[in-house]
């Protein structure tokens, strides 16, 4: 006789601040052509980063590729993945195009008949950048493919200067020339660099005998050192409840959600940051390092802009933050409102506004679901389960 449990689930209800689930390590293999020189595993692992993750050739095996990655079960996407016969997105898988995932292939079962290219190393070594900029720069910083395109934080050596302008040297260290491309900056700021779009690289600019040399044009803006200072930000209202506030933005790699800058609360419930040597700066709120609970509008909107502020035209700038999207305090309330019930080991949840994702108890996403209205799982296995509902609520239940 079928048994319809609604609800006889450990309907155990947790605030998302009070669960977590262990980061875990698995081994992710492939079966590539055998004609592939190297492989490069991609996805919300590494946040989709084509570089990141250089897989290991198995041992006795022409066509099997392997690599551990560590799993976050807060990543968004965490579990789809793909691969390259390469280090960059020209490189990506051809056959099949679209992701893999954990639920379909699990980590060993992943097949790749073809990828686009097909990259072939040269032996990496030391390369020489040359570069003539305008004589109005006061300073040259580069950034590229070597350091994964962070912010142009890396100063070059001035060399000197004449009738036509000024130049600067780097040498990038132990790198297949093939990789690098980059580009260059009067400062150590996105806001300083090159006005030319396109990227310089080594063979695409004439590079031989492990040096290259090019001309930059102009910048964007030419970095001064006397207008580079700390900017003070008070936020001077928040919403009721909000018991801290995170800085992100262009300032030190850019974006970065690790380098988010805490602010401090004051006794009158407002909030102070202060955001170090910059000279201008985009930024936005937070109420927790994580992406999803950043400042809005009172409607819920999305703000407009990021916000900005300038050192040299005033080091001091009040702002008011109107909402949160998602908004955090401590232990949220949970509403039962979704109706959940089991039937042949399947999973019905009524009442889905946006997403659903179902997790085992060591935190491995078994399946997701996007969208709006009621979701029923493929069959599982006799256990127990961690349901996140929209992000928010969690519900443990168990297929018996």
């Amino acid at each position: 006789m079928k048994k319809n449990y609604s609800l006889m689930l450990l309907v155990a209800l947790f605030a998302i601040a009070n669960v977590s689930f262990a980061d875990q390590t698995v081994k992710l293999k492939v079966q590539v052509p055998d004609s592939t020189k190297v492989v490069y595993a991609t996805g919300g692992f590494n946040g989709w980063n084509p570089s990141a993750t250089p897989m290991t050739r198995v041992e006795g095996s022409l066509v099997e590729f392997e690599a551990d990655i560590t799993v976050p079960d807060n990543v968004e996407d965490g579990y789809n993945f793909k691969f390259l016969a390469g280090p960059d997105w020209k490189y990506e898988q051809a056959d099949p195009a679209d992701d893999f995932t954990y639920g379909a292939v699990g980590w060993q079962g992943a097949v790749v008949n073809s990828f686009k290219q097909y990259f072939t190393p040269e032996t990496p070594r030391d390369i020489k950048i040359n570069v003539m900029v305008p004589k109005t720069t006061n300073f040259c910083y580069i950034t590229g493919s070597f350091v994964n395109w962070e912010q142009p934080i890396k100063e070059m050596t001035f060399v000197e200067e004449d009738a036509d302008g000024k130049y600067y040297t780097y040498t990038v260290p132990d790198i297949d020339p093939q990789l690098l491309e980059f580009k260059f900056a009067s400062g150590p700021s996105w806001t300083y660099e090159q006005t030319q779009r396109e990227n310089f690289s080594y063979y695409g600019n004439g590079g031989e005998n492990d040096e290259v040399s090019v001309v930059c044009t102009g910048f964007k803006e030419i970095y001064d050192p006397i207008n580079v200072g700390d900017i003070t930000v008070n936020i001077t209202s928040v919403p009721a409840g909000t018991d801290s506030v995170y800085l992100v933005g262009s300032f030190g790699n850019g974006w970065k959600l690790e380098e988010a800058i805490p602010a401090v609360k004051n006794s009158d419930g407002t909030f102070t940051a202060v955001i170090e040597n910059v000279a201008d700066v985009e930024f936005k709120c937070w109420n927790r390092k994580d992406w999803a609970y950043e400042e809005c509008l009172a409607d819920g909107s999305s703000l407009p802009e990021n916000r900005k502020a300038k050192f040299k035209d005033n080091p001091t700038v009040n702002i008011t933050v109107e909402g949160w999207k998602k908004m955090a305090s401590g232990v949220e309330s949970v509403k039962n409102d979704n109706l959940i019930t089991i039937f042949d080991q399947k999973i019905t949840v009524g009442g889905v506004q946006s997403a659903l994702n179902i997790y085992n108890m060591s935190g491995q996403l078994l399946q997701s679901f996007k969208g709006k209205g009621d979701f029923t799982s493929r069959v599982l296995p006799l256990g127990v389960y961690i349901l996140q509902v929209d992000k928010v609520r969690r519900v443990k239940v168990i297929v018996d």
